[in-house]
C-alpha cells in the first residue's frame, strides 16, 4: 500500500468499507421494496461508520473535539462522504480508497496550513507596524524635547 500522509487506517475501517462495498453488490439481488429500503438505510449507516472511523493525528473523527473537527474537516465532510459512497458503490479496492481519502485529507490540511501562515504573517506585519509607530513616537518625543531645551 502507498504510504499515507494523513490517514491512519484501522483494521475496523477496512472491514466496514468491505461490508459497505458488499451491500452495494448485494443490492442488485433484491427486488422487494422493503429489502431495498433496509439496504439503503444500511448503506447510509455504514457510510457514516466509515467516515467516523477515519483517524488523523491519532484522533478518530468520531471522538475528535467538535471545534477541531469544524476548524479542520467540516468543509470537507460532504466531499469525504461522497468519496466513500463513490468508492464503495463502484468497488474501488481498499488500498486505492484509503489513498483517495488521504489525498482529500491532505487538501484539508494544506488549507489549514495556509490559514495558519496568513495569521502568522498578519501578526508579523502588525508587530512591525507597532514597532515603527513606537520608533516614530520616540523620534517625535526626542525632537520635542530638543526644541524645548
Amino acid at each position: 500500500m502507498e504510504e499515507l500522509k494523513y490517514l491512519n487506517p484501522t483494521e475496523l475501517l477496512e472491514k466496514i468499507y468491505d461490508t459497505l462495498c458488499s451491500e452495494y453488490e448485494d443490492e442488485a439481488h433484491y427486488d422487494n421494496e422493503k429489502d431495498k429500503q433496509e439496504i439503503e438505510i444500511t448503506k447510509k449507516r455504514l457510510t457514516k461508520k466509515v467516515f467516523n472511523e477515519f483517524v488523523v493525528e491519532d484522533e478518530y473523527f468520531l471522538t475528535m473535539d467538535s471545534k477541531t473537527f469544524k476548524e479542520r474537516y467540516h468543509l470537507y465532510e460532504k466531499d469525504l462522504l461522497k468519496m466513500i459512497t463513490g468508492c464503495s458503490e463502484n468497488g474501488v479496492p481498499y488500498e486505492k480508497f484509503v489513498t483517495i481519502i488521504d489525498d482529500l485529507l491532505a487538501s484539508a490540511n494544506h488549507r489549514l496550513n495556509a490559514f495558519e501562515q496568513l495569521n502568522e504573517e498578519i501578526k508579523r506585519i502588525k508587530a512591525e507596524k507597532e514597532q515603527e509607530e513606537g520608533s516614530e513616537e520616540a523620534v517625535e518625543e526626542e525632537e520635542t524635547e530638543e526644541r524645548e531645551e
